[in-house]
């Protein structure tokens, strides 16, 4: 019986998100799981943090010395 309720449980949640019954803010959650690098009010994208990784995030873009007077 268990094991029946937890199966519609795992339906019931892949059906919603599928049907966009649920909406996950994925940014929103991993910051508050403690993924401090993640902007919670920018949208997330799996494909950049998947291949180029946290550290794109937490480093600062380098000064151009040439537009220095």
């Amino acid at each position: 019986m268990r094991w029946l309720l937890l199966g519609l449980l795992f339906f019931g949640l892949g059906t919603g998100l599928r049907n966009g019954w649920l909406v996950v803010h994925w940014s929103q959650l991993l910051h508050d799981a403690g993924l401090t690098f993640i902007d919670p009010d920018k949208p997330f994208n799996w494909n950049e943090f998947i291949v180029d990784g946290p550290e794109q995030e937490r480093s600062t873009p380098k000064e151009d010395s040439s537009a220095m007077p």
